[in-house]
């Protein structure tokens, strides 16, 4: 099974990640987590121009009151709505993007592969975030956690910004939902 470690130049990774199955955490000091089988699909979405990380929850009830005048309440599930934005990210990769300092071949994702995925996925994947948390040792001053969701796509638009000679300028937003 592929493992990537979170371990680069950045000292505070934050990361957003799409994969076509669900990861797990390998080691929590080092940053190490698991993919998934060999040849499962995923990108790493850039934090550059990105907007902040909208999450809202949505909670599916039943709500009803009864003849005494009491409300009673059915509580099913919480369910999470994340919603985000670049602006003007290069719709191919060029050498001055971040994809350098990831250590996967995938590097970070481009305009145009933000745009393939959400076309080659109608149906759900697993949306990762992955970002640094204060360890209760002194010794290992932080570690990373893993959070997990399996989404759909509420919501993809682009815009081309500005036309160049190398590459264009996009402005993406998307939302996805959780299944």
């Amino acid at each position: 099974m592929p493992t990537t470690t979170l371990q680069r130049v950045r000292t505070r990774p934050a990361l957003m990640i799409f994969t076509e199955a669900e990861p797990t955490i390998v080691d929590a000091i080092s940053g190490q987590y698991d993919l998934g089988t060999a040849g499962t699909n995923f990108i790493y979405l850039t934090d550059d121009n990105r907007s902040d990380l909208q999450v809202s929850l949505d909670r599916i009830e039943y709500k009803k009151r009864m003849i005494n005048g009491r409300m009673r309440s059915y509580h099913v599930a919480d369910k999470r709505t994340f919603s985000v934005s670049w602006k003007d990210l290069p719709s191919l990769k060029t050498e001055l993007s971040e994809s350098r300092f990831i250590t996967s071949p995938s590097g970070w994702a481009s305009c145009q592969e933000m745009l393939q995925w959400h076309i080659n996925h109608s149906d759900s994947f697993y949306l990762t975030l992955v970002y640094d948390t204060p360890s209760a040792s002194a010794s290992v001053p932080l570690t990373y956690s893993l959070e997990t969701y399996n989404v759909f796509f509420e919501d993809f638009s682009y815009t081309v910004k500005k036309r160049g000679l190398t590459t264009d300028l996009w402005d993406i937003s998307m939302s996805l939902v959780e299944v």
